[in-house]
């Protein structure tokens, strides 16, 4: 039977390549959609336990490539080494089957999503550690999981075990499979779609917010091992360009953080899973608050601190090429005791303005003439 389904698969792929070969001898738009098709068949009838150890699930590559001091990351001002602190062994304290993780011995494994060989992932495995997708699937709305559609419905074998290669993020091309257009291989003829297709993404204009969770407090992590932050940022969408798309423009997000006084934001592209079919109107990005602001003053304010709480900048905001001093962000502290898990909200205290430390990754500014056309 095995012999059989190779053979299968053999044929199948065959068929796929002699039709891409055909496809691009003929320029198509559905060219993408057919590459993309192609690789997921290869991705499919992969062995998992070959292509896991390499996976970014496994190695937590991700983590490293963002943190380390050599890339621009927080480690620069911390000067803690990674392996110091949790991210590498982070766990949702169980894995699948109920049984508690020994936080010393712990390693990435099959054990961590499957209750037992073979037995399908439900999609509360999945949110036990993407928690910022577990925040948008309870605070939004989302026409895919409004059809029935879950985490699987999109992000197939290779996502999740990796295809074979060693990526050093989820945003370094090939490492996810899971596109828009693998499936919306067309679009409507609408005015925003005839304007915007080749030089907008999908994600720009369909996706009602992204999330970010703001100043992190890397005290607690560092002395206990937990997750603190000042609250959820959302209700926003930052736009800039995905390094080596070309000047398409892409929805991203942020992440801020603070330690010992020290402060840093790294901003990213991001794929928020808040998805409508009703794309955003002209006005959200040509006379955002955020554009107006930068143009008058030069200035875009992303958190301001008022006296008493943080508040955040809502709506679409442009990433101007001199982002590194347009952005205006202020910072706050945890007075309360580190070590214990329950924050109280009345222990925040405004810390300073700006950022020390300021990175950006697989991403790059808008240029001026996008800015032009934005409404600067």
């Amino acid at each position: 039977m095995k012999k059989l389904t190779v053979a299968l698969v053999a044929v199948l792929c065959l068929g796929v390549i002699a039709g891409l070969s055909l496809w691009k001898a003929t320029p198509s738009a559905h060219a993408h959609h057919f590459e993309a098709m192609l690789a997921q068949v290869h991705a499919q009838y992969q062995d998992p336990a070959q292509t896991f150890p390499t996976s970014l699930h496994a190695t937590r590559e991700g983590k490293r490539t963002w943190y380390s001091k050599e890339n621009g990351g927080f480690e620069a001002l911390t000067n803690i080494p990674i392996e110091k602190v949790g991210c590498l062994t982070c766990h949702p304290g169980t894995y699948a089957d109920g049984s508690k993780v020994d936080p010393k011995t712990y390693q990435p494994s099959c054990r961590d999503c499957h209750a037992g060989p073979g037995q399908k992932v439900t999609q509360e495995t999945c949110l036990k550690c993407h928690r910022r997708q577990g925040f948008e699937i309870a605070n939004y709305p989302d026409v895919h999981r409004a059809k029935g559609m879950d985490c699987m419905a999109c992000h197939k074998s290779a996502d999740v075990h990796g295809d074979g290669t060693a990526y050093k993020s989820w945003l370094e091309p090939g490492a996810v499979k899971a596109a828009c257009e693998n499936c919306h291989t067309q679009v409507s003829p609408t005015v925003s779609h005839t304007v915007h297709n080749k030089t907008v993404h999908c994600t720009s204009c369909h996706s009602q917010t992204v999330i970010s969770c703001y100043n992190c407090h890397f005290e607690s992590e560092v002395a206990a091992g937990i997750k603190r932050n000042y609250g959820v940022m959302r209700d926003f969408a930052l736009l800039l360009k995905r390094k080596g798309e070309g000047d398409k423009i892409y929805a991203g997000t942020l992440m801020t953080l603070s330690y010992q006084g020290k402060t840093f934001v790294a901003l990213a592209p991001y794929r928020a899973h808040t998805v409508t079919k009703q794309g955003r109107a002209c006005t959200d990005c040509h006379a955002s608050e955020a554009i107006k602001e930068y143009k008058n003053t030069g200035k875009i304010t992303l958190s301001k601190w008022d006296g008493s709480k943080l508040v955040f900048t809502k709506g679409v905001i442009p990433i101007p090429p001199d982002w590194k001093t347009a952005l205006q962000l202020d910072f706050v502290n945890y007075t309360g005791d580190p070590t214990k898990p329950e924050t109280d909200p009345t222990k925040w205290v405004f810390l300073k303005t700006g950022a020390d430390l300021m990175q950006m990754l697989y991403a790059e500014p808008l240029t001026e003439e996008q800015l032009k056309k934005l409404g600067r």
